[in-house]
């Protein structure tokens, strides 16, 4: 094999290498923009009146959950502590800060 032959070789295996850990890189990236995140109530609640970032008051998309007992975060961003007020069915009303080592994934 001349040297050309085994440097042609060594270049191709490496722009191979190069080429499959871009594109998990690009895969692992796409598929935490579509993560939900979910934070877990102590009650079932009627309502969520306030959701957003602690530090920067960005507010959250956010949704309760089938069976009320935790509110679903579309698009949150990991690391940030989360404020929300939700009013349980019982009429009361709570606010509370989450810490991100409380706001799970959401595995279907």
């Amino acid at each position: 094999m001349t040297k050309l032959q085994k440097c042609s070789i060594l270049l191709m295996m490496a722009l191979f290498a190069y080429s499959s850990v871009d594109g998990s890189a690009r895969d692992s990236t796409s598929r935490k923009q579509i993560q939900d995140y979910q934070i877990s109530l102590p009650h079932p609640a009627k309502e969520i009146k306030l959701l957003l970032y602690d530090k920067s008051f960005l507010p959250i998309q956010g949704k309760l959950s089938e069976d009320k007992r935790s509110v679903i975060l579309k698009n949150y961003e990991q690391g940030n502590r989360v404020r929300l007020k939700v009013v349980y069915e019982d009429g009361t009303e709570e606010e509370i800060l989450k810490s991100p080592c409380f706001i799970d994934p959401v595995i279907l």
